[in-house]
């Protein structure tokens, strides 16, 4: 079982993506996360902090991502397609 969802669509934009936004979209593809907060994708993705925050500015004006808040009101990440 591959640890990343394959048939996504934005997968099929994938040279579109900078390296650092595929990077971090494969993080958010993650068959076992539909959301990731912040220091999940700083692990997974083993960006710095201003990077990894550019990047993911970058996916939300694109629509690609969406962030909420968790239950205990951290802010989390997803792909859209994934989590509406």
């Amino acid at each position: 079982m591959s640890l990343y969802l394959t048939d996504l669509g934005w997968i099929k934009s994938f040279d579109d993506f900078t390296e650092e936004q595929k990077i971090v979209m494969l993080a958010l593809s993650h068959h076992k996360y539909k959301w990731r907060g912040r220091v999940g994708l700083l692990k997974a993705t083993q960006m710095d902090t201003k990077t990894l925050d550019r990047t993911l500015s970058s996916l939300i004006i694109d629509d690609y991502v969406r962030p909420t808040f968790s239950k205990r009101r951290n802010i989390v990440f997803g792909i859209r397609e994934r989590v509406g």
